[in-house]
């Protein structure tokens, strides 16, 4: 149940750059906001440099920080924190922990239903209709209107069929596995993985099917968790409560895989013990 999934922190040399209202283009830089929860970036990484995307809301102290070193990068970063104003920076590394500002975008996020940035594809949880486990989280879903019960079905299908991967989480414990991200297709076809892939598994399912889902990063404190375990589990909306509900897959799958029947498990989660949270995407 533990995670191997860490955020990197990094000193940052910025050459500040002018930026425009709702797209910039700068160094070959490409950031255009979506209106929709998340903003696109892209950039012909040719010589592929480490590129660093940070994401910071005005008046909020976490920054996200995402990192990709792709030949040629066009990819949807998330804005989590609702409406306001975001400072989107591309950085390209120079040398050890320094990066050089190459573009950067203010983008003033004004959503209707700020729900509706946890039903799109992004950088951290990435999906298309093409893939294998979007495909069956609809196969399965299709005959239910409720949202409700397509809610239940899936996470039934994870907790079920799916195992955790202890030699993944073993190769972090020895500093042989660095930061990564999370391949859907990947651990949909091995049926296994650590709360990182799991929980970014359950929101690709759950978003295809309409359900507003969200992965969370952080401590909880349970009978299963002491504080200190860096964890990812995922909140999905309820439309029938009206409200955010705590669903840990990877917590009640390693229950399931030791012998408890999946009747005596509870999907929903107390929320005040997962309600240290460091990241929500």
């Amino acid at each position: 149940m533990k995670s191997i999934f860490r955020v990197i922190v990094f000193g940052v040399f910025l050459l500040f750059l002018p930026c425009t209202v709702s797209k910039a283009s700068e160094n070959g830089v490409g950031i255009s906001d979506n209106k929709n929860g998340t903003v696109t970036v892209t950039y012909s990484n040719t010589n592929k440099n480490k590129i660093a995307v940070t994401v910071k809301k005005e008046g909020e102290n976490t920054q996200y920080n995402y990192f990709m070193t792709n030949s040629s990068i066009e990819t949807e970063i998330p804005l989590t924190a609702g409406n306001g104003t975001y400072k989107v920076s591309v950085l390209k590394n120079i040398q050890d922990t320094r990066y050089s500002q190459l573009s950067s975008l203010d983008v003033d996020l004004k959503l209707k239903d700020t729900k509706k940035a946890y039903l799109t594809s992004n950088q951290m949880i990435t999906w298309n209709r093409k893939n294998s486990a979007i495909k069956k989280a609809n196969k399965l879903t299709k005959k239910y209107s409720s949202q409700t019960t397509k809610i239940k079905v899936l996470y039934k299908y994870l907790v079920t069929k799916f195992d955790y991967d202890y030699n993944k989480f073993s190769k972090n414990a020895n500093g042989s596995l660095s930061y990564y991200t999370p391949d859907i297709d990947e651990t949909y076809a091995s049926k296994k993985g650590i709360c990182y892939d799991m929980s970014a598994l359950t929101a690709s399912m759950m978003r295809s099917v309409g359900v507003q889902t969200k992965m969370v990063t952080g401590y909880p404190r349970s009978q299963y968790y002491n504080g200190s375990q860096y964890h990812a589990w995922n909140r999905v909306y309820s439309k029938k409560d009206r409200k955010w509900m705590v669903l840990d897959v990877t917590c009640d799958m390693c229950l399931f895989d030791k012998g408890v029947k999946f009747k005596k498990l509870s999907m929903k989660k107390k929320p005040s013990q997962y309600s240290n949270i460091k990241y929500i995407w």
